[in-house]
């Protein structure tokens, strides 16, 4: 039994008791923070926190993603992201406006494209840094779309927070004695650059990216190329031919290490390319080497080899 015999303590505790009593009782949703990031909202009912993103799902269409760094500068980022710019996307604005995030200027937009489906966007920051929270929902899901607005709107931030970047992930990857190091996230990419060193681009830098992702079913060849092509065309990668390839072991797992001789803005450079397979779910490690070719293929494989499933 523990006695607390701390006037100001016992004040506090019965507050915070009275505060979940009363959420408890007037069913409202609880708050939850999103791991590996500095966001906090309200979790809307029928939705968890996700295991294969960071961000909080209903279904695997209905859903919010979290991108937490985004970039460096929210200011220079929100030039672009006007309603002109989404307009020119192919889709329907159906409500573009600025607000407020925990003291942060912030625009939020809702888009319906040209499915039906409807997908929602929030950005805010300041000039060190921003973060994009995205959410989706399937045409005629009015209800749910009304969920995953309120949700993005009830987002709170912490700088203070101390974030583990692979906390909302289905992996690890040990980087504490690579050159290359965690920087950010960009789409669904895990960058890792040169002393982690984050910007808004690295064009014409050696770097690191891993892309996670998952199946309906057990992930196959074609899922996987897929998943290649996209990160050929993330990065300009063009006239790929396939140097070395070789099948080697990491862990209980087999995976497939490729070495391939490419071109970005018509420069030489050398891609490392390692795609490991766990059931529903997979991980494409891409190591660009613009200089320094050799060196760097080593430092690309020995980053990838520390690859663990959670």
């Amino acid at each position: 039994m523990i006695v607390i015999h701390n006037r100001k303590t016992k004040q506090a505790l019965f507050l915070f008791v009275c505060i979940v009593l009363c959420n408890i009782l007037n069913g409202q949703n609880p708050v939850v923070t999103i791991p590996g990031t500095h966001i906090s909202l309200v979790l809307p009912k029928g939705f968890r926190i996700s295991g294969n993103f960071k961000g909080i799902e209903k279904s695997k269409d209905i859903h919010v993603k979290v991108i937490d760094p985004y970039n460096t500068n929210y200011f220079k980022y929100a030039q672009t992201f006007t309603r002109l710019s989404l307009e020119n996307g192919g889709s329907e604005v159906q409500e573009y406006k600025k607000i407020n995030i925990s003291g942060y200027q912030a625009k939020y937009a809702a888009l319906q494209n040209n499915g039906g489906g409807k997908s929602l966007y929030l950005v805010f920051g300041d000039s060190t840094f921003s973060v994009m929270m995205i959410a989706n929902c399937p045409a005629n899901h009015d209800s749910d779309a009304a969920q995953l607005k309120s949700a993005l709107l009830s987002t709170s931030y912490s700088k203070s927070l101390k974030a583990d970047p692979f906390a909302g992930t289905f992996f690890n990857i040990g980087d504490t004695n690579s050159n290359y190091r965690f920087a950010k996230c960009k789409n669904d990419f895990y960058i890792f650059s040169t002393k982690g060193v984050i910007k808004d681009e690295y064009s014409g830098e050696s770097i690191v990216s891993v892309l996670p992702f998952t199946s309906e079913y057990t992930v196959g060849d074609e899922t996987i190329a897929r998943a290649i092509l996209s990160s050929y065309e993330q990065y300009g990668i063009t006239d790929a031919k396939t140097k070395k390839e070789s099948e080697i072991q990491i862990g209980d797992l087999s995976a497939l290490e490729d070495e391939v001789n490419a071109k970005i803005d018509n420069k030489k450079a050398m891609v490392y390319r390692l795609t490991i397979v766990n059931g529903k779910k997979a991980i494409l490690v891409l190591g660009i080497a613009t200089s320094d070719f050799e060196k760097n293929m080593d430092a690309f494989r020995s980053l990838a080899k520390t690859l663990t499933f959670k």
